[in-house]
């Protein structure tokens, strides 16, 4: 059996996360629940992880609204001020040109985020601590990395930069693409266009950089003329996005789900050697064959390097899982929860006549 790359996850205190602990994650995994369960809180606070790792906690707290937007009201006072989060992964290492499976374990405290937030962490690779960090003993790291520099409000990892934890952690995506169509408009100049904006909106920019790659711009065609059959070639010459059965087609005449899943598939293909790639309601606009072939795609995708992750509510979407891809989420007494569908002792097999979707459906 395949071994989980992220063999532990936990998160505290964020939003209406008392304290979730997840184990054994597969590389492709969807979280599936009714709207307002806590799905999106989920990913928030993943993202909050990854803006502190990459900017600094002032930014991950502007950028998630401030302590007054992202602290639980179901808490303590004291609790309410502490975000915790701890990862457990298996991650391959590239030492003397040889691929080797590497374990780490992390864990990030920050307190006081209200006021003068105070930041604590451990790393150890392999069992072997390597990073200690906390307000009375500032950070000790061994002396072959690169000096931490009293650079008091970013992470320790932030020091060691090519480990692939720290890279995992600075690359966490999240892809919410609401409106599609926006993706038609031209970007702003100070935009960064290396990069799939999280609603998809520079999908142009990056289209033309991508198409530069014979390989992956003919996986990204080929997988278009799944999903869409007529389409024939993608071309960002001029805002022409898609050639339909001979003829050109400007961005602003292609269709809702035609941008929405060119989108999904740049956001999917365009990974980085080390990430993670959280995806939120991928059904929306689409047809539910386009969704059963995207599917397929995603899960092919998804590595021990870069996972993708998902959130639905669809039973399109849950059709097509696997009982060891799919997290069942659930809100009681504000609280989110979550529980692997594989939990226990039930099989695929038990489920028969009923699907994976129908068995979520009818609650089983």
């Amino acid at each position: 059996m395949k071994q989980a790359k992220i063999q532990h996850l936990k998160l505290s205190h964020f939003k209406s996360i008392d304290t979730l602990e997840l184990r054994h994650l597969n590389d492709f995994s969807v979280f599936a629940g009714a709207n307002g369960s806590g799905k999106s809180n989920f990913f928030d606070a993943l993202d909050f992880v990854s803006r502190f790792m990459r900017h600094g906690i002032t930014d991950a707290l502007r950028w998630h609204g401030g302590f007054d937007l992202i602290h639980s009201i179901q808490e303590n006072e004291e609790s309410a001020r502490r975000f915790e989060f701890e990862i457990e992964c298996i991650l391959p290492t590239t030492l003397e040109n040889h691929l080797i499976d590497t374990q780490y374990q992390y864990q990030l405290i920050i307190n006081s985020l209200d006021t003068d937030p105070e930041i604590n962490e451990q790393l150890f690779i392999n069992q072997e601590k390597t990073l200690i960090r906390n307000e009375s003993l500032g950070i000790n790291l061994p002396k072959e990395f690169n000096p931490f520099r009293e650079r008091l409000e970013y992470s320790g990892l932030s020091a060691i930069p090519r480990l692939p934890l720290s890279a995992l952690l600075r690359n966490i995506s999240i892809y919410r693409i609401d409106n599609p169509f926006r993706a038609h408009d031209q970007e702003q100049s100070n935009q960064d266009a290396s990069v799939l904006k999280s609603n998809a909106y520079n999908l142009a920019s990056v289209l033309r950089r991508l198409e530069q790659d014979d390989n992956l711009r003919e996986t990204i065609l080929e997988w278009m003329e799944t999903v869409v059959p007529s389409i024939q070639d993608i071309k960002t010459e001029r805002q022409n996005l898609a050639k339909e059965e001979g003829r050109q087609f400007p961005a602003h005449l292609m269709s809702d789900g035609t941008i929405y899943a060119l989108s999904l598939l740049v956001a999917v293909l365009d990974t980085p050697k080390y990430g993670l790639t959280l995806i939120e309601e991928p059904e929306r606009g689409l047809h539910p064959q386009a969704i059963f072939e995207l599917i397929d795609l995603i899960r092919e995708q998804a590595s021990h390097s870069n996972s993708i992750w998902m959130t639905t509510h669809s039973e399109s979407v849950v059709r097509q899982l696997k009982l060891n891809e799919l997290w069942l989420v659930d809100k009681k007494k504000g609280r989110t929860q979550m529980k692997s569908a594989a939990a226990g002792s039930l099989q695929q097999a038990d489920l028969a006549p009923l699907g994976v979707d129908e068995a979520w459906l009818s609650n089983s």
